[in-house]
């Protein structure tokens, strides 16, 4: 406790003293030349200002993202790449026309017309149309499997028509009840085709002034080869054929007249018969002569 007072004690007189100390320095007046080691502390005035430091708010401003993207304004051209139309022109193909066909090649078609009362015309034949002129030296051959028969059937005419791709051919019979006999009397033909590379062309006539073919009635008309000239450098050959209208019965042919090239020749027959008749007659009358003579040479006595 003694020491605990004495330190009160002392703490107490170093106030007062300083207390004495800064009262004897307010009241001092200043002087030019202050008394020797006299040495006047001035009071410690140090005022701490107040923490005035003022935090301006965070004003701090973001501006708005205000970076503007320009518009994706990269404009491609349109593809202007033109491609030349293909002008490559194909020259079109040249089709040759066939070489003519030998007549052996020929072929026989077999075609008929019915009417009314059955089969008027019967045709089986071979047909070749030939141009042989300044232009065209060739033969177009009728194609059986390629050509089809029309025609017409009445009470003294009948018509056939035969047509192909390439044109037509038609033969008109007559039946002739003067002549008493069966007859084509008129020929008819058109044609368009290629016998050259030049390119197709047309043909056509029309022979009137004929009476072809003829046979008796109820008979046909038959013969190996034979050609019609339709003028203008055409003729028709026609090949192994035999014809019938009229009075055909069972549908099939009559007895058959041949054409005059098929018909037998019998003139050199006949003239080798009558060269030995002949003889014969000579070498007898020599024989009468001869003995006649000799019965004269012998007379009786």
């Amino acid at each position: 406790m003694k020491h605990g007072l004495l330190l009160i004690a002392l703490f107490i007189a170093a106030t007062a003293l300083t207390s004495g100390e800064y009262s004897s320095d307010f009241k001092l007046s200043p002087t030019p030349n202050p008394a020797p080691n006299t040495t006047t502390h001035a009071p410690k005035t140090t005022t701490h200002a107040p923490n005035t430091t003022t935090h301006a708010p965070n004003t701090t401003t973001h501006a708005p993202n205000t970076t503007t993207h320009a518009p994706n304004t990269t404009t491609h051209a349109p593809n202007t790449t033109t491609i030349a139309p293909n002008t490559t022109t194909h020259a079109p193909a040249t089709t040759l026309p066939p070489t003519p066909t030998p007549p052996t090649n020929l072929t026989v078609g077999k075609y008929n017309v019915s009417g009314k009362a059955g089969i008027c015309i019967l045709a089986d034949l071979a047909i070749a149309i030939r141009v042989n002129n300044s232009e065209v030296n060739g033969t177009f051959i009728v194609q059986p499997s390629k050509t089809t028969a029309s025609g017409q059937c009445e009470d003294k005419t009948a018509t056939i028509t035969l047509s192909f791709k390439e044109g037509s051919l038609s033969l008109k019979f007559k039946n002739d009840d003067t002549k008493k006999m069966v007859y084509v009397e008129f020929v008819e033909y058109d044609l368009t085709y290629a016998f050259t590379p030049k390119g197709s062309k047309d043909y056509g006539g029309k022979n009137e002034s004929l009476e072809l073919f003829a046979a008796a009635p109820g008979r046909s008309y038959s013969c190996s080869a034979e050609t019609v000239n339709m003028g203008n450098g055409v003729s028709l050959d026609l090949t192994n054929y035999r014809l019938q209208a009229f009075n055909i019965k069972k549908d099939e042919f009559g007895t058959t007249d041949l054409c005059k090239a098929d018909r037998p020749d019998y003139r050199v027959p006949i003239a080798v018969g009558i060269i030995l008749i002949i003889l014969i007659v000579i070498v007898v009358i020599a024989y009468l002569i001869s003995r006649k003579r000799r019965s004269n040479g012998y007379q009786s006595l």
